[in-house]
Order: C-alpha cells, then structure tokens, then sequence
C-alpha cells in the first residue's frame, strides 16, 4: 500500500495520469501537459528542375583517338539567331510568294545579295546598296499589285493607307503589326508620295516600304 501512495504522489508532482497493474507493480504513465504533437509534413517531391533551352548543337565529330572535335562548342542561346538577313536563294522565292508575281529585275539581282560558290555558306549580310536593290524590286512587284484594283486608283488618305498597310503587313511579315509599323507605313504612302501625280504608283510606294521592313527582309 504504501508504494502505491508514494507511486501516485509522484505521478500527482509530474501531472501525469498513470493506469496502476497490481500484479506486477507498474503504472502506464501518460503526460498530460506535453503539447500536442504536430504529425510531420513530408516535403513534396518535385521533379529535376526543367533545363534551360538551348540551340541544338548539331552533329558530333570524332577526331584521331576518339578526341569529340566539337567538345568545345559553345551552346547557343535560343532566340539570338533571330534577325538573320534571308539569302538571295529564300527572297528569289519569297517575292513572288508574297506579291503573286515575279518583278522582272529580281532574276539579275543575284550578285548584289552577294554570290554564294556552290556547296559553300556564306552569312548573308545586308547593305545600303542591298536594301535599296530589295526596295527597287519590291516598288517593281507592288506596282503589280496595285494594276488593276480600283481603289489604287484614288489617291490614298490616312483612313484608306491605313487599312491597306495592315493588310499588306498582315500578308507580308505574317503577324499583325503594331501601331507604330502602321504609322510609318501611312507616312510613306500619304505623305512621302505626295510629289507623285499617279494614285497607284503611291500606294505602290507603301507596299513596297512593308517589303523592305526587317520582319520580311530577315528571318
């Protein structure tokens, strides 16, 4: 008896409950002023993070002795080969695909683009000279293009250039253009032509400056 005060003294002091066994003389003890325990979260698994994308670094080489010739390559980064001027070869088809026709001096305009020996690459690069040969080509296709439709026979106003230039832009970059693209547009076939007597050959002047606008001339 007496253990069994002293037991629940103690248990009293600890502010525990206990459930005393008298056939083997011990007590299950439970804390009732531990806090409550707060079940463990696991972490959630998440994949291997997705890697950057990069420009394919195209075929592998092997030199003498197994060496990777291409082991120093340098990743390209996606998206900074945007912009590249188009070789004469994609604007010889390029032109007539866009303009419904081909313009006569786009067949001896080779070299000003700069001639490419077969089997050989060349970067194509764009000059004063070239851009002026694509302008000329273009203003040759797009007076075509302006032949035979009545509304190219009026002079044209802000209202009517504008909704041309969205068309022709719309048909020749294959994107709808800004704002600020259509305004420029506008300026040259309202404003720049202004000198021209012929209604056509001034919105042939704004077809052509679309032609000669990077999202054409470059890839």
């Amino acid at each position: 008896m007496t253990r069994t005060i002293i037991f629940f003294s103690t248990l009293a002091v600890l502010g525990c409950e206990g459930a005393f066994n008298p056939k083997d003389g011990t007590v299950k003890v439970v804390d009732t002023d531990a806090e409550p325990s707060t079940p463990m979260v696991e972490p959630e698994q998440t994949g291997p993070a997705a890697p950057t994308p990069t420009c394919d670094t195209g075929r592998q080489y092997q030199g003498f002795g197994g060496t990777d010739l291409a082991a120093d390559r340098d990743q390209g980064e996606v998206g900074e080969e945007g912009r590249r001027p188009k070789p004469f070869s994609a604007l010889s088809t390029e032109f007539p695909r866009v303009l419904g026709s081909t313009p006569a001096m786009l067949a001896t305009s080779e070299s000003t683009f700069g001639l490419v020996p077969n089997r050989w690459h060349t970067e194509p690069t764009m000059s004063a000279v070239s851009i002026y040969t694509a302008f000329r080509i273009a203003y040759q296709g797009c007076l075509t293009v302006t032949q035979m439709p009545a509304k190219y026979n009026v002079a044209p106003t802000d209202t009517t250039a504008r909704a041309e230039c969205i068309a022709w832009a719309e048909k020749f970059w294959s994107r709808k253009p800004l704002d600020p693209e259509v305004d420029a547009c506008v300026q040259v076939t309202v404003r720049d032509s202004v000198t021209e007597t012929n209604a056509r050959r001034r919105w042939a002047y704004g077809c052509a400056s679309t032609l000669v606008a990077s999202d054409f001339l470059t890839f």
